[in-house]
């Protein structure tokens, strides 16, 4: 059961270097997240058995990337995807997707919007530091989260929002608008840290403090140099523990992408275990 991740790989690097030129050219500062960010620190390049890369932006320049991507890409081979672009994507974070693959992914097999090899784009935002402030924002991002869900993937989220708010009478635009308008309430507060709200982790597991987010440095991915939080021993160890330490052979699988297709003529397909894994490119640790 094995995706040809050196293809998807090798596209997905195609993509990052896109965002890195568009970020270059309109002075917008990206970093490597989550998973990518372990894979720079740890493997200089890809975890091996990942099948995605995650980079965040502040949000203001997430805003900024939003705006001026779409017509960026317009005669590329890239789009973007989020959800004030397209309404049939209802995540609240964006995706770089090439337009001539199409994917089938893990938890969004009926996927309304285009759903090619992508790149994750995570906007961050300001975490309150009062506690009963959290828990409202928490509530109502779950709350909010819980319905979009139940609209867009009916049989497996039957179970309407039980907040306090009549979520299940607003408009999908109403829920989107609210979503955003209740993780950006905090980031006029300059001195707050960052949060990845949109963190496939516990609310507020994902976050960043202002010192950390001052100074990035360039770290080998594969065959690209890209920046990461020069703080980033902080910044995993929150999120992963030893993250230095390998997962056991049996959690060491891709958890995203179960069948991809590029062109009409060229298909990965996790079925496909006869076919042979390509040797990555990679480079010396410097950490370590």
């Amino acid at each position: 059961m094995i995706i040809d991740m050196n293809q998807i790989h090798s596209i997905q690097l195609g993509i990052l270097q896109e965002v890195a030129r568009l970020s270059a050219k309109y002075h917008l500062k990206y970093f490597m997240t989550g998973g990518s960010a372990i894979g720079a620190v740890r493997h200089h390049g890809f975890i091996p058995w990942d099948d995605d890369i995650d980079i965040g932006f502040t949000r203001h320049d997430f805003e900024k990337f939003i705006q001026v991507a779409p017509t960026e890409l317009v005669t590329s081979d890239y789009l973007v995807e989020e959800n004030r672009l397209n309404p049939r994507y209802e995540y609240d974070f964006a995706k770089v997707m090439t337009k001539d693959s199409q994917i089938l992914e893990r938890g969004r097999e009926e996927a309304k919007a285009h759903n090619g090899i992508f790149i994750d784009v995570f906007p961050f935002d300001r975490l309150p530091a009062d506690k009963s402030q959290r828990l409202e924002q928490k509530m109502v991002l779950q709350d909010i989260l819980q319905e979009i869900r139940r609209r867009f993937y009916p049989d497996r989220f039957p179970s309407a929002a039980t907040g306090h708010k009549p979520y299940t009478n607003m408009s999908l635009q109403d829920l989107y608008d609210l979503r955003l308008k209740t993780m950006v309430q905090y980031d006029h507060h300059r001195d707050l840290p960052y949060v990845n709200l949109s963190s496939p982790y516990d609310y507020a597991k994902e976050t960043i403090f202002p010192s950390e987010m001052q100074r990035l440095i360039k770290m080998p991915f594969e065959n690209l140099h890209v920046p990461v939080l020069a703080g980033y021993d902080s910044y995993l160890h929150r999120l992963y523990g030893d993250y230095m330490k390998l997962p056991p052979v049996e959690k060491r699988i891709q958890r995203h992408i179960l069948n991809a297709t590029v062109d009409s003529s060229s298909t990965i397909d996790e079925n496909e275990s006869d076919k042979p894994q390509l040797p990555l490119l990679g480079f010396e640790s410097q950490a370590g």
